[in-house]
């Protein structure tokens, strides 16, 4: 098990009185302008890390990043879920040139806006690189909420979303990435929702792997290779696959 994130806590979100700004005509558009402004940031990181100079790099990550969860290819549904995932993986979590001994490129940019006394681009670099993924079930949608609670860690969150989720229902799985930036916990860009019917298998694996001491990264990435395989065969039931499927085996690249 993982320790706690920095800046994000189980429960954080659900005091969302203080620290919102307003637009003239009274508007909440504090969440928004955070929002962006995370979004905004992960850009620059993916467009310095994954250009040119890092094309070694990169191809190296993506790598490993199909060996933890499997390959999918361009002409899949789940090219354009995989991708974004990918990149926000590859500059939060992923660390440089591979060697455990380096720091993520959030880690980088972190450090160069603490040297420039840029204190707001640095406490945004920090959310990502303490950003929390994992297995989510939502439990909640109103408001501009949706509260989620951790399937691995048990943790339940409200996170600010002010988009329309469209299909989102109570009771979905899905792989999400929490941001705790300036009293809010929003949305990353990892969005990989898992078949209806699929929780309870979800669960046991869950609970085997951490009984065997995996880490929460691991139990993630091998759920994510069963939606894989959920779209590979497609005459197969999604709660037969999970349910039928063992972590160690083939991750359906």
């Amino acid at each position: 098990m993982s320790a706690p994130v920095a800046g994000l806590s189980a429960g954080a979100g659900e005091d969302a009185g203080g620290g919102l700004g307003l637009d003239p005509d009274g508007r909440d558009s504090g969440p928004l302008r955070r929002h962006s402004y995370l979004a905004a940031l992960a850009d620059d990181m993916i467009d310095r890390f994954g250009g040119d100079t890092y094309t070694e790099q990169i191809t190296s990550a993506r790598q490993v990043y199909d060996q933890r969860r499997g390959r999918v290819f361009e002409d899949e549904p789940l090219w354009e879920t995989w991708t974004q995932a990918f990149l926000e993986w590859y500059v939060t979590e992923h660390p440089m040139a591979g060697d455990p001994g380096t720091r993520p490129p959030a880690a980088e940019i972190a450090l160069e806006a603490r040297r420039a006394g840029d204190h707001r681009r640095e406490a945004a670099a920090q959310a990502w690189l303490c950003s929390h993924r994992s297995l989510f079930e939502v439990r909640g949608l109103r408001g501009g909420r949706v509260t989620v609670v951790d399937l691995v860690g048990g943790g339940q969150f409200s996170v600010r979303e002010e988009r329309a989720l469209a299909g989102v229902s109570v009771g979905d799985v899905a792989e999400l990435r929490l941001v705790g930036f300036e009293d809010e916990v929003v949305f990353g860009r990892t969005f990989c929702f898992h078949p209806a019917g699929t929780r309870d298998a979800i669960t046991a694996h869950v609970h085997r792997m951490r009984a065997s001491h995996a880490s929460r990264p691991d139990m993630v990435d091998f759920c994510a290779s069963l939606r894989i395989r959920c779209e590979r065969y497609r005459h197969v039931s999604p709660p037969r696959i999970y349910a039928g499927t063992t972590p160690g085996g083939d991750r359906g690249g």
